[in-house]
């Protein structure tokens, strides 16, 4: 359990430090000139296409509609 929660809490730590390092600079920026490491924009479209996959298998696995 308590590894479980260490894997847990290591994700979202990670998350939020990416988000932390990225909120202070630019989303357009010249070549070499500290752009944002993750698209965040590409991250949240591709999170709620995740979100939707999972929704359609567990109406699937319960049998509703």
């Amino acid at each position: 359990m308590q590894l479980l929660l260490g894997i847990i809490v290591g994700i979202f730590l990670t998350i939020g430090a990416a988000y932390v390092m990225d909120s202070g600079k630019s989303p357009v920026c010249p070549a070499g000139a500290g752009c944002p490491v993750v698209n965040w924009d590409e991250a949240g479209a591709r999170f709620a296409h995740f979100k939707e996959d999972v929704a359609a298998g567990l109406h699937r696995l319960t049998g509703r509609s």
